[in-house]
């Protein structure tokens, strides 16, 4: 082989593989996925099922089925939401959002995919109504409500305004919330025939406040938890940090609130979290992959275990 021949040959070799490593670069990765959405990897023909946790790289196509949903997280931690059916390329969807620098949103995408996907890629989809089947687990002994908090009953909270809920109780048609502080003094008192209350508390006045939730028919049926607040320090720096989330973030949409659920878990900020789930599901109610991550973190914060579905 002559010289000018294995220089035409190296130009070759190093085009292709330049033009490989170009189609296998990694883009996205799936975070939730409705319907029929199918993947085609560069190279190939070929239209293959996609899953939770599985990457898009550069050279890919997918497509979105009919009343189909995709939610994507981009490599630079912005997300994508895609709901209108048709053929899209990942390198076109890549150029939306290439520009745009989301670090502190990347780190929970990436956590979120992977708790999402331990189950490991097509398996979730045998497991999934396991997670989903949650109501109706949250431990509970003799004469009590079931509050949806961690079993220690101590749950962390940053904001002011908290949303604490229950499972409803056999024979119970209203309910008594007193919210005390530690010294004894009633913050409030009030009843509500539903199984949730949002509460009004002030961090700055009190760091402990103890809610009594009891049912008025039955009063020997109560659960007491106590809500704890972080030092005002604290409290400054999580919310600085939520801030930059937030404006990270951009959109207000279903993908978005997850990624803010896991922040809030990740701080062990559980009603938060908690909150910012079932707003997902209350956004895209036939999206189970939200379903799924919302009882995989009861599952993890030891707020309920997700008990088979029949």
């Amino acid at each position: 082989m002559t010289m000018k021949n294995k220089s035409i040959l190296l130009a070759l070799t190093l085009l292709l593989a330049s033009t490989m490593a170009f189609a296998q670069e990694e883009m996205f990765k799936v975070l939730a996925s409705k319907g029929g959405n199918k993947l085609q990897t560069s190279g190939t023909t070929d239209w293959k099922a996609l899953f939770v946790g599985k990457k898009l790289s550069k050279g890919d196509k997918i497509t979105v089925d009919n009343n189909g949903y995709l939610g994507l997280a981009y490599k630079n931690g912005k997300t994508i939401e895609l709901k209108k059916a048709g053929t899209y390329e990942v390198s076109k969807l890549a150029g939306e959002v290439a520009t745009q620098n989301a670090t502190t949103t990347a780190k929970y995408a990436n956590y979120l995919a992977g708790e999402m996907s331990k189950t490991g890629g097509e398996d979730m989809a045998k497991n999934k109504y396991k997670y989903m089947a949650v109501t109706g687990s949250v431990e509970r002994g003799t004469n009590e409500i079931a509050v949806f908090v961690p079993k220690t009953l101590n749950v962390t909270a940053l904001s002011n305004q908290v949303v604490i809920e229950w499972e409803p109780e056999t024979n119970t048609k209203t309910y008594v919330v007193n919210v005390t502080n530690l010294f004894g003094d009633e913050i409030l008192k009030q009843e509500t025939t539903e199984t949730s209350m949002l509460l009004n508390l002030d961090s700055k006045k009190d760091k402990n406040y103890i809610v009594s939730i009891k049912s008025k028919e039955n009063p020997d049926v109560k659960k007491d938890i106590r809500i704890t607040y972080p030092s005002n320090d604290k409290i400054v720096e999580l919310n600085k940090q939520l801030t930059d989330l937030k404006a990270q973030l951009g959109e207000e949409n279903a993908l978005n609130k997850v990624i803010l659920a896991s922040f809030y878990e990740d701080n062990k900020l559980y009603l938060e979290a908690l909150q910012n789930y079932e707003a997902a599901i209350k956004m895209e109610p036939e999206v189970d992959d939200y379903k799924v991550a919302y009882g995989q973190f009861l599952e993890r914060a030891e707020i309920a275990e997700p008990k088979p579905t029949k």
